[in-house]
């Protein structure tokens, strides 16, 4: 009698779950494209945070602020294509990303010594628009989960 209740109880747990699970990928084939943008970039900003720890803002070079953020030379507004470019983005403090709309000027400063001349003309002159897709976005979300995972190992090691 036990055993039998036991099973019930086992199966009712399972039935329960893919329901769960069933309702998850509900949930998630509903959600908008600017869901998966956001998601994202995330975790680009995540990963350039972490990539750039140990340097200082790309603005004004300060070491200390309460937050940082991941700050772009070419904002996601005017250059969507370049929203995850590398390049264009840094860890910049808070103040002179938010605050400062980005502080422009020396972050061009900084990012020509940090990548070339020749890297930053390509950030400026590039105007080929691009819409970016849910596969994409998953896709660039995965990927640097994936580069966070591996550089957050390689420092511990």
């Amino acid at each position: 009698r036990e055993e039998l209740e036991r099973r019930r109880k086992k199966d009712n747990e399972i039935k329960q779950k893919l329901a769960r699970d069933k309702l998850k990928a509900r949930k998630l084939a509903v959600k908008p494209r600017s869901y998966w943008i956001q998601q994202a970039q995330q975790s680009v900003n995540a990963y350039i945070r972490e990539r750039d720890r140990d340097l200082p803002c790309i603005s004004c070079g300060t070491f200390v602020s309460a937050q940082w953020d991941a700050g772009h030379y070419r904002t996601t507004s005017a250059a969507p294509q370049l929203r995850f470019n590398e390049n264009n983005i840094h860890r910049q403090c808070i103040v002179c990303n938010q605050h400062k709309s980005g502080n422009l000027v020396p972050y061009r400063v900084e990012l020509i010594r940090r990548i070339g001349l020749a890297a930053v003309d390509a950030i400026e002159s590039n105007h080929d628009r691009h819409r970016w897709t849910i596969e994409e976005c998953k896709a660039i979300r995965d990927e640097y989960k994936k580069k966070l995972k591996e550089l957050k190992a390689q420092e511990a090691a």
